[in-house]
């Protein structure tokens, strides 16, 4: 028998709960509507006009409560080169309706996943993300995507 969850996500026994994670990218008219990401989504990258580039995601959460640690991990498939996104030290608010709770856009950065005179649109990468809350619940979620130059 499966224990029921608190509000925040743990156990009446204080055991670790498993949640649910989706890795999704921002849409809407503010870009602050989650959609999910499908495995070969094309992800476009971006400058915001200082120089480095971004890629925009968003997480969906289910079972952790309001707020959690969220950290973001892309590597590149080719070469394997990974960067990561750690979790903050304070727990990230999430926006929540109903059950789902999102963390959304979240910019990510990608400079250094290749090397500088190397190409990037049409990279293969592997996104990975890894959410915990104070109570102990932990869920993790991986899609595989495609960059896209084309804004650049």
């Amino acid at each position: 028998m499966e224990a029921d969850a608190s509000p925040d996500g743990a156990s009446p026994d204080g055991g670790s709960l498993l949640g649910q994670v989706e890795l999704g990218v921002p849409s809407g008219s503010d870009s602050l509507e989650f959609q999910p990401m499908q495995d070969g989504d094309v992800l476009r990258l971006e400058t915001f006009g200082q120089g480095g580039v971004h890629v925009l995601l968003g997480v969906r959460c289910i079972g952790f409560g309001s707020r959690a640690f969220v950290s973001l991990t892309l590597r590149n498939s080719n070469s394997g080169t990974e960067l990561v996104a750690p979790a903050p030290v304070r727990p990230q608010l999430l926006f929540c309706d109903g059950e789902a709770c999102d963390l959304v856009p979240i910019t990510v950065m990608a400079g250094g996943l290749t090397q500088t005179d190397a190409e990037r649109d049409g990279l293969p990468i592997e996104i990975t993300t890894e959410v915990h809350n104070l109570a102990g619940v932990m869920g993790a979620a991986t899609k595989h995507a495609v960059l896209s130059t084309a804004d650049l």
